[in-house]
């Protein structure tokens, strides 16, 4: 860029004073030449540097999803339907999993929600004849009782024995014990009975959950593309197993309203607070030749990876200072140029100030886009 600029002033100079001939050259006129030459190119990368900055790092995204089977234990592939870098819509399937263990699943556990729904009753049976038996050790406490109290007031008379009262006591005292034991069992009929949550007994509601699980795994079976695109790099065979703890394929989603004809360009730290949403921006891409594309600044993202800590047992390690880009999203006024996604090209965003370096930047990003004429392969 400085040389550009030098040359550019060079050449002005050399067609006024000595091509054109239009001003003599004298020893002040040189001396003035010399200074303000350098002075002026100097303030003019410092204005495009910090009003007009520009960035070699300008690419363009795609979101792609990675397709893994949402089953809880490993299945054998059945079949493969999608084929590679076939356009899908959302919904159409990519590939079934054999879904007859899931079939056999779903089976069991149907037959085990209803011997869980035909054991309520039971429960309730268990608990009014646990009731009933509560309520007849009852009875027969207040007769022993009452027999106990009876048999006391003939032996304070002197009217039976001591061992005819002992009897009368062992039996009451035994009585104490079968109320209390059968209260035990009432309650524990009673606590299997009301064990809810809500309004469902939770051995049912524990055999509807894990019921749930299976016909779950059993639509999983069958997996789906998430949204509009295609598959790439397509190496699933029958056969295969597969499990929720990889991926099998990439699903490459389409662009949305949100994010066609939207470039992200990356800036040095130092230009980058002068970027706002909405600003004009420029951008070129070596696959457009002489091309100019305008757009406007969408986002800027106040975020690095630099600015990001991860959880682990070792101290944070200090990376070399200033070296932290941050990202600047700018929609083209085309959204309906073909961008595939990796394609990387240049940006340069305009503010208000300074007008003249940005007229010399839009010169320098037509001359690059001229320059992506010259093909150089590796």
């Amino acid at each position: 860029m400085m040389a550009a600029i030098f040359g550019g002033y060079a050449a002005l100079i050399w067609l006024v004073f000595a091509k054109l001939r239009l001003i003599p050259l004298t020893l002040p006129i040189a001396i003035v030449l010399a200074a303000v030459g350098p002075l002026f190119a100097f303030y003019i990368i410092l204005s495009m540097n910090n009003y007009h900055p520009s960035s070699t790092d300008a690419r363009v995204f795609q979101r792609v999803v990675q397709i893994t089977p949402h089953i809880t234990v490993p299945g054998r592939v059945q079949s493969v339907v999608a084929q590679a870098n076939v356009p899908l819509a959302k919904g159409d399937v990519l590939f079934t999993i054999d879904p007859r263990p899931f079939q056999f699943e779903v089976n069991r556990l149907e037959a085990a929600l209803a011997a869980a729904s035909q054991s309520v009753p039971e429960l309730k049976a268990a608990l009014d004849q646990a009731s009933a038996g509560a309520e007849r050790a009852g009875v027969q406490l207040n007769l022993a009782q009452a027999n106990f109290e009876r048999q006391s007031e003939l032996f304070r008379k002197g009217d039976i024995a001591q061992a005819a009262l002992d009897r009368y006591q062992r039996d009451f005292e035994a009585a104490q014990q079968a109320v209390a034991g059968a209260k035990a069992v009432e309650q524990k009929a009673k606590l299997a009975y009301e064990s809810n949550i809500g309004d469902e007994n939770t051995t049912v509601a524990q055999a509807r959950q894990q019921l749930d699980q299976a016909k779950y795994n059993l639509d999983e079976a069958t997996v789906r593309a998430p949204c509009d695109g295609f598959v790439t790099n397509l190496q699933l065979v029958p056969g295969a197993v597969v499990s929720a703890a990889a991926s099998v394929m990439p699903f490459v989603c389409n662009r949305d309203e949100n994010n066609r004809g939207v470039v992200v360009a990356s800036f040095m730290q130092g230009p980058y607070l002068a970027i706002k949403p909405g600003a004009y921006a420029e951008v070129v891409f070596p696959m457009y030749p002489g091309q100019v594309f305008p757009g406007k600044v969408l986002t800027t993202i106040d975020l690095a990876s630099e600015g990001q800590l991860t959880a682990t047992g070792l101290f944070p390690g200090i990376d070399a200072p200033h070296n932290a880009r941050f990202a600047v999203r700018i929609r083209l006024d085309d959204d309906s140029l073909r961008l595939p996604a990796g394609t990387q090209g240049s940006a340069a965003v305009f503010s208000g100030q300074v007008q003249i370096a940005g007229v010399i930047r839009m010169a320098v990003m037509r001359a690059n886009s001229w320059l992506n004429y010259l093909y150089f392969t590796s």
